[in-house]
């Protein structure tokens, strides 16, 4: 499974990413992430733990996805990301952007905060 969303808490959504974010994987997983994001309006926190490889694409698609929840009141926090995948999140400095994390339990309070 590319994606998988799950309530923790009662209040927040958990989205876990088991894919590769290059364009084939977010045209897999997009419309879903969007929907979970957005619909409710509510707290988010993204596993990107499974995430194998982040082009601009996947970017695109966190930065997207948390500037509409931004729009409902909500806050999303990215959380888990591999070495590799870090390094990419670094080097373009989305954390500026969208708040991360290094475990869900961090992600979980940051995004309650």
């Amino acid at each position: 499974m590319d994606i998988d969303i799950s309530e923790l808490d009662g209040n927040v959504t958990c989205i876990r990413l088991n894919c590769r974010l290059d364009s084939p994987g977010v045209d897999r997983v997009e419309i879903r992430f969007m929907a979970a994001l957005a619909a409710l309006g509510r707290p988010a926190i993204v596993d990107l733990s499974q995430v194998g490889f982040l082009a601009s694409m996947g970017i695109r698609m966190l930065i997207s996805g948390a500037r509409a929840l931004r729009l409902k009141g909500g806050k999303v926090v990215l959380f888990g990301a591999s070495e590799m995948v870090q390094s990419v999140l670094d080097h373009v400095a989305l954390d500026q952007i969208i708040p991360m994390a290094a475990t869900q339990d961090e992600a979980l309070a940051k995004v309650r905060s």
